[in-house]
């Protein structure tokens, strides 16, 4: 299990880099050429099949990336890396509790107006760029622990 915990955390942010990316790039974009209406609309359709997946691939990353924070420890560098990773991930975790979720909830029971949902929409845009910038630092990072660790293990 050792072993193959590295490559959990790493695929596993990877995967989440990626699906980060697909929401912004692809539905994201999508939903910002709807009318704010439609949008809720189209949302409440989407995002119960987005979060599943979501889950699915950032749950294992991240017990594997915490899980290996703790391992790492008398592995000064190795765990240092660890740490910025798994910081990377709780840094995009607390965005979503703070502002997506509530603001999902807001969107999948049409409770902005028009104006509402679409500068709700503009700030769960901006604050998931942030979100995916976070992550993708987190993906540097679980590279170098990866390596690091690979090279002490040797």
């Amino acid at each position: 299990m050792k072993k193959i915990l590295p490559y959990i955390s790493l695929i596993g942010i990877a995967a989440f880099l990626g699906n980060m990316l697909v929401i912004g790039f692809g539905f994201g974009s999508y939903w910002q050429t709807l009318e704010p209406m439609e949008f809720m609309k189209q949302f409440t359709l989407q995002f119960p099949n987005l979060l599943p997946p979501t889950m699915g691939i950032l749950l294992p990353a991240l017990i594997a990336t915490i899980v290996l924070v703790v391992q790492s420890k008398g592995q000064k560098e190795v765990r240092k890396n660890w740490s910025i990773a798994l910081a990377g991930l709780v840094i995009a975790c607390t965005i979503t509790s703070v502002y997506h979720l509530p603001a999902n909830l807001g969107f999948m029971e049409s409770a902005y107006s028009a104006e509402e949902a679409a500068s709700k929409l503009n700030w769960w845009m901006r604050l998931h760029w942030v979100r995916t910038i976070t992550v993708f630092v987190a993906a540097i990072f679980a590279v170098k622990a990866f390596k690091l660790a690979s090279i002490t293990t040797s």
